[in-house]
């Protein structure tokens, strides 16, 4: 069985990441985005939708569908919130994306 941690066991490994070890939120987004791209290209053999929320973990598939994108996997990003509503490193991986030409679908506005 693989180990999962819950909501609160993941929190305080992203505290101790970012407080005690010093690594940067962003760094830890982008570790964690290009790994479930690495993970879904390895299980596609075609297109990829990923559904983005407001938060960091919203963050992460933003990461993720960059990544896919750059590696030729047709790729749909969508938003469960307007980008407005995006602060943070979710803003700032939501905007690297759109920098690359992507254009994320907001399916609540």
């Amino acid at each position: 069985m693989i180990p999962v941690l819950t909501v609160s066991q993941m929190r305080e490994v992203d505290r101790h990441a970012i407080e005690d070890a010093g690594i940067p939120g962003r760094a830890l987004m982008e570790h964690a985005g290009r790994a479930l791209a690495e993970r879904a290209h390895e299980l596609t053999n075609g297109s990829v939708a990923v559904v983005c929320g407001a938060g960091n973990n919203g963050g992460d598939g933003y990461v993720a569908a960059r990544f896919l994108s750059h590696w030729g996997v047709e790729t749909t990003t969508y938003m469960t919130r307007a980008p407005s509503l995006l602060s943070g490193d979710a803003a700032a991986a939501y905007d690297s994306l759109v920098r690359t030409g992507s254009t994320p679908v907001v399916l609540e506005a």
